[in-house]
């Protein structure tokens, strides 16, 4: 079966208009294979964070999610005002300072150290903190 633009061979449209395979979840491999395939629904679904969309429960508990969220765009050098929205919701869902800060420790490997040195002070601010005399107290002045 072809399917046209935007269209999913072989997905249903729920009573709350979420696709689904033919059942009330989607497995993971289901999933990964129609991310893969690049399927216009369900990629929107993934991008525009509708996950529930995406097969029954989620795996995530909220501030893991948050966490991981945040990981993301500290990885893609993301701006201020997303890093302080995505804060708010981990911090909301129970995450502590350090954990939030601890996201920027865990990616440092993948992303190195130029990625860290650019997204510390965005997350420092997203956090609160005041970083406008770091220089001066990093350099001794």
């Amino acid at each position: 079966m072809i399917a046209r633009c935007g269209e999913s061979p072989g997905w249903e449209d729920a009573s709350d208009g979420a696709r689904s395979y033919g059942r009330a979840d989607v497995d993971a491999e289901e999933l990964l294979r129609r991310l893969a395939l690049n399927d216009e629904n369900v990629l929107r679904s993934a991008v525009g964070a509708d996950t529930r969309s995406l097969g029954g429960d989620r795996e995530l508990d909220a501030k893991t999610d948050a966490l991981v969220r945040l990981a993301a765009l500290l990885s893609v050098g993301a701006a201020t005002a997303s890093c302080r929205a995505t804060v708010e919701l981990a911090r909301a869902a129970g995450a502590t300072d350090a954990e939030i800060v601890g996201v920027l420790v865990a990616v440092a490997p993948t992303v190195g150290g130029a990625r860290v040195v650019g997204v510390a002070p965005r997350l420092a601010l997203a956090i609160d903190y005041d970083v406008e005399d770091v220089d001066e107290a990093w350099h001794g002045a």
